[in-house]
């Protein structure tokens, strides 16, 4: 699957945030998606990650991710 443009430009967005307050909430609409940004972090980056959570109303998948500073 090609990500699209809309796409890409969200991937930096959060690792942006990421990268500048040590803290990003990530949301999807699949875990495939959720995975494929958790995938799109930088290798360098040492980060750790909860658990996954899904919304009732709509079924948007949210994972926090911060930067671990060693």
């Amino acid at each position: 699957m090609k990500a699209t443009k809309n796409q890409k430009t969200n991937q930096s967005k959060y690792i942006k945030e990421l990268l500048k307050n040590g803290t990003a909430v990530l949301t999807a609409n699949t875990r495939e998606e959720l995975a494929e940004m958790i995938n799109n972090i930088p290798a360098d980056c040492r980060y750790m990650a909860g658990a996954v959570g899904r919304t009732k109303n709509n079924g948007t998948y949210t994972l926090r991710v911060d930067i671990i500073n060693n």
